[in-house]
Order: structure tokens, then C-alpha cells, then sequence
């Protein structure tokens, strides 16, 4: 796997930082996942949904009976 993949750099990515969430939208709107994303398969897909499955943001949308007042 290039060192340089989408999939590489989203892990080497600090979910600690404040712009984390955008780095990961920065890497999955990117040009180079558009090329990438049509070949992923096998373990490289089922560690793409587990990372993002790990890292999602969760967030109840305004007004949500989940989000407090």
C-alpha cells in the first residue's frame, strides 16, 4: 500500500486536534481518493469503514429530542 494512500494518511491523522474533522473531509473530498476509491476492496475497504465507524462525529442535529436544551 503507497505510503501516500488516502487510507494511510487518514491514519496518520491526530484525532486529538481541533481540525481533525475537517482533515478527514479535506482526504475524502480530495482528488486523490476520487481515484483511489473506485479500487478499494477487501481488507482495504473493511479498514476504511472500521476507521471511520471509530472516528465519526456524532452530533444530534438542532432541535433533536437526543440534544439536550
Amino acid at each position: 500500500m503507497p505510503s501516500n494512500n488516502p487510507l494511510t494518511r487518514l491514519r496518520r491523522l491526530d484525532t486529538s486536534s481541533s481540525t481533525f474533522h475537517d482533515q478527514v473531509s479535506n482526504i475524502l473530498y480530495g482528488k486523490e481518493y476520487e481515484r483511489w476509491e473506485p479500487k478499494l476492496q477487501g481488507d482495504d475497504l473493511i479498514e476504511l469503514v472500521d476507521y471511520l465507524d471509530k472516528v465519526r462525529h456524532r452530533v444530534s442535529p438542532p432541535g433533536s429530542p437526543l440534544r439536550p436544551s
